[in-house]
């Protein structure tokens, strides 16, 4: 019989060695940043008492996403992503999320599919090894003082509150971070998270049509970034970004589509993802 429980820091070493089966390049401070701002959104699938896949979740007050779900390759097509899933499912609306999000790629549509997710848009999941050198752009930089006004910004548009995972990546040391305004007046913001060698590109909230103002605090970020192994999520609609982008030296790694069971988020702006993970 197959039964979920709560993920315990005792569970990360096993969490960390399933997801990188699917060539995830995840550590255990993956988890521990989950567990961290969702104390008991991870779960742990058993048989009896053998560990057999694992999923994350986290609520942002009425939007949820829905992350990383993986079943022991032995154990697939019997029931256990299902029972994953709707765990996760039933335990952000008891938080009371309105909306769920998730990113899935095509051979998963019919899964979440079963179980009401709708296909929003599609996203190119973009890796760039050795990014071309970019001109520096007199953009500010954003930290403590502009935080509120950033969250508030950010929430008009995710209409979920990101708050504790805004400050956790723009207020940690070797992030990067900008943002543009006018007339007191937020256009949009870029936040970027680097760990040694690699970097990921996002949060991005823009203000919609204003891909002047995206493609700025893009170049800004980028800039801190040459030499690393850069990663971001972008929707294929946003093509002069993408143009941008691939100018820089990104590649498609893969595509992926955003689904939401429940209303769809973060529409009507230019928007790149926290992650694959987070949302």
């Amino acid at each position: 019989m197959f039964t979920v429980k709560p993920m315990s820091e005792g569970d990360f070493g096993f969490a960390t060695k399933l997801a990188n089966t699917m060539n995830w390049n995840m550590a255990k401070e993956d988890f521990q940043f989950m567990k961290f701002l969702d104390p008991d959104g991870c779960f742990i699938a058993f048989y009896g008492r053998e560990r057999v896949g694992i999923a994350t979740s986290i609520g942002f007050g009425e939007v949820g996403w829905f992350g990383n779900l993986i079943v022991e390759e032995k154990y697939r097509k019997r029931g256990v992503g299902s029972l994953l899933t709707k765990h996760s499912i039933a335990y952000l609306q008891s938080k009371g999320v309105q909306s769920i999000g998730l990113f899935a790629e095509s051979s998963l549509h019919s899964f979440y599919g079963k179980l009401d997710f709708k296909i929003d848009e599609d996203f190119w999941v973009l890796h760039a090894e050795d990014l071309n050198q970019l001109g520096s752009e007199d953009v500010p930089t954003a930290g403590k003082e502009q935080i509120s006004v950033i969250e508030k910004f950010d929430s008009q548009y995710f209409k979920g509150d990101r708050r504790q995972l805004l400050e956790s990546i723009i207020l940690e040391e070797g992030n990067f971070s900008y943002f543009k305004s006018h007339e007191g007046m937020v256009d949009g913001y870029v936040a970027a998270t680097v760990i040694g060698k690699m970097a990921w590109v996002g949060p991005l909230i823009c203000q919609e049509r204003k891909v002047d103002v995206a493609n700025s605090l893009l170049r800004a970020v980028l800039f801190n970034l040459v030499g690393k192994n850069v990663y971001t999520v972008l929707p294929k609609k946003e093509v002069a970004v993408a143009d941008m982008l691939f100018g820089a030296g990104f590649k498609e790694d893969f595509s992926v589509s955003r689904m939401f069971l429940g209303e769809a988020v973060a529409k009507n702006c230019i928007y790149l993802a926290e992650s694959l993970e987070r949302g």
